[in-house]
Formats: C-alpha cells, structure tokens, sequence
C-alpha cells in the first residue's frame, strides 16, 4: 500500500522512526549495552532493496570482572621500634607505617641514635628511605643499604618484621 500524500508519507516516516527507537531502547531497559549505530538516516540503506532496513544491535562481549584478592595484613597504622648494633653502641629506629590492601600507604621514621656518628647515618637513611618503601606491598618489603647508611635498614626491617606480625594478628 502505497501513501497517497505528503502527510501520509510524513506520517509513515514518524511511525517507522518511532518504532526504531522503540527497538533500540529495549535493551537499554533491560540493562543491556547496544552498540551506537551511524548517524546516517536508517532509511534506504541496504539489505533487501525494499528501503527498509532493520538496525544492527551487536553483542557485547562479556566483562572480565576482576577477582577480589584478600588481604593478608589488615589495613591500619602500625608502630615499632627496631634496634640494631653500630660501631657506638645499640642503635633504635622507631617506623610508623600505614596499610592499606596490604600497600605501604604512609611511613615515618624516628631515629634513636646512641652517638654523633649514627645520627648522621640514621639521617642520610631518613632522607632517602620512602621511595623504596610507599607504594610497595609490605609482604615482600625489606630494605638494605639506602643512601648510604647501611646499619640503619637492620633497624627498620626489624621495624617491619614486629608491624607485620601485628597487622596479620
């Protein structure tokens, strides 16, 4: 059946346009995602000659959802002191850490120095320390010689080793 006039023909169109969308918004209300189709008019595109043309929805694939790991330590803030020997004496080092999904969020040091000498390399290890340690996860965190103190890490992993023992408790 063919439309006689100019207002059928507008109103045909409207129907046709109408129901596209009807089409299209279906799955948007089932929570489904569709894919955008071409900005071009759906009319007189292809298929069976006829002028009509039926919209492409295409499936989405599936989403990988990530699987949720579980945390060995509980996130917190945890303090210990670790003490080690140096050519003066038993030296202290006092670490304030913060977990969070076992990742080293935020760390302190305070230094305990027993003589001049390890105050001096208790702050070059203060100045230098948290780029090896903030961001990193705790289970594998062990420091050795940093900026040029190699005494002052002895203290801070036996820091470390009293904070995780009180983070997985």
């Amino acid at each position: 059946m063919e439309p006689k006039n100019n207002s059928q023909k507008n109103i045909a169109i409207a129907l046709v346009a109408v129901a596209i969308a009807a089409v299209l918004s279906v799955p948007i209300f089932l929570g489904k995602k569709t894919t955008t189709l071409p900005s071009a008019p759906l009319l007189n595109q292809g298929g069976d000659g006829s002028g009509n043309s039926t919209p492409v929805v295409s499936k989405t694939p599936p989403v990988d959802v990530p699987k949720k790991t579980l945390s060995v330590y509980k996130d917190g803030t945890y303090t210990a002191t670790g003490s080690y020997d140096s050519p003066g004496g038993m030296d202290k080092v006092t670490v304030t850490l913060t977990l969070k999904s076992d990742v080293v969020t935020d760390v302190s040091v305070t230094p305990i120095a027993g003589d001049s000498l390890s105050k001096k390399y208790q702050d070059m290890f203060v100045s230098g320390y948290k780029q090896f340690v903030v961001g990193q996860k705790i289970a594998g965190l062990q420091l050795s010689k940093v900026s040029g103190s190699s005494l002052t890490p002895i203290g801070f992993n036996a820091a470390l080793t009293q904070i995780k023992a009180q983070a997985k408790a």
